[in-house]
Parts: C-alpha cells; sequence; structure tokens
C-alpha cells in the first residue's frame, strides 16, 4: 500500500492522470510513430506494442529496438514528451 499522501498532493495527481487520460483517449494518429505512441501508452509494453503493431500492420513491421528508439527522440508533441519522460524513469537502472 502506497503512504497516505496530504488531500492537496491527492487532488494534484488526480488532476495529473486525468490530464494523462484525456490526452491518450482523444490523441490523433496519422502516423505509425503516432499508433506506436498510443499503443504504448495503453499496454506499457514494448514487447506487447511491438505484437499488437505487427498483427495489425504485417509481422516484422517493427522491433523493439524501433520502439525503445522513438520514445528516446526528441518528442514531437505533449503526449510523446510525457511518455519519454516516463520511459527514462522506467529504463533509468539500466542507463547508468
Amino acid at each position: 500500500m502506497k503512504m497516505l499522501k496530504t488531500v492537496d498532493a491527492a487532488k494534484k495527481e488526480i488532476k495529473e492522470l486525468q490530464d494523462f487520460v484525456f490526452l491518450v483517449e482523444n490523441y490523433e494518429v496519422t502516423t505509425v510513430e503516432q499508433k506506436i505512441l498510443k499503443e504504448y501508452a495503453y499496454v506499457g509494453s514494448m514487447v506487447k506494442v511491438v505484437e499488437n503493431i505487427n498483427k495489425e500492420f504485417g509481422p516484422d513491421t517493427i522491433d523493439k529496438t524501433f520502439v525503445s528508439n522513438l520514445l528516446q527522440i526528441k518528442p514531437q508533441d505533449e503526449l510523446h514528451k510525457r511518455l519519454k519522460s516516463n520511459y527514462l524513469l522506467k529504463t533509468r537502472h539500466t542507463r547508468k
């Protein structure tokens, strides 16, 4: 169980999560890269993203390295910026 927060901190976290959910659900997909970012926002796993994209667009369309590189390049929009930040925090231990 997480530590209890102050009411103000909890309200701030709820607002941030609601903003993220709204951003992902209303994200306009026009490229394969944007589709990958949206899929990653939903599943949070590069392996699952690769499986789902390859099922939709055909085998060997992308690989894990492609997704990793996409998450690390300069962000093109707000969703990409948030996903990159989260990915870098998530993988911080492997880059030290």
